[in-house]
Order: structure tokens, then sequence, then C-alpha cells
């Protein structure tokens, strides 16, 4: 493995897989949004403080998918999340959310029900 590239299993084998199956895919994206923004080697975690409306709101409203190569040349590439032709929300999952949110996503979420 080069210097640079931090390519980690768990995060690329389904996609990796689905790939194989439908090359057209019915996704070309991740469809976890992941905060990187901090430049360390691991995303942000989310605090309880940070877990708000807005936060969500944000996460659910990306449509585009931003993707920064992890070569020396750092190119962004931009591609909007597309599903049968139609933009949509990119993001069904997010990461990575300390066990202290619990409760306030909770409380977002309070019509959410158990089995």
């Amino acid at each position: 493995m080069e210097y640079g590239c931090n390519c980690y299993s768990d995060e690329h084998y389904l996609p990796t897989f689905f790939h194989i199956l439908d090359p057209a895919g019915i996704a070309n994206w991740s469809v976890t949004h992941v905060d990187w923004s901090e430049g360390k080697w691991h995303p942000k975690a989310y605090r309880s403080q940070d877990v708000t409306f807005e936060l969500m709101r944000n996460i659910t409203s990306i449509v585009d998918s931003v993707h920064v190569t992890s070569n020396e040349r750092k190119e962004i590439q931009i591609r909007p999340c597309l599903w049968n032709g139609n933009q949509r929300p990119c993001y069904l999952f997010a990461r990575k959310f300390l066990p202290e949110t619990l409760n306030n996503l909770m409380a977002l979420f309070s019509n959410y029900t158990s089995i």
C-alpha cells in the first residue's frame, strides 16, 4: 500500500461487491455521510452538542457527492447523486456518532418505534 492512500476494506467491500454484480449500479456514490473536514486519519466524531436539527437537515439535503482523491494532487470530484436519472439526497446513513448522542438523536426522531 502506498502512502497517502486511505483504503479500509470494511468501507469498500459492499460498494465493490455491488459494482461487480451491477456495474451500472443503483448508486455510484457512498451512501454514508462522513465528515473528513478536520483533515485527520479518522473522520469527525459527532458529540452530543453537535446533534441538532440543523445538522440532520444539512446532511439530508446534500445532493452532490464530493470526493477528494488521496493522491498528492488532491483532486476534487463532484458528481450529482442520481437515482433513476433523478437527483436525490446522497446519504442514507451517517457516521461517527458517539454513544453520548443517542438521547439527542432519539429526541429529534421521537416518532421512531422499535420492534
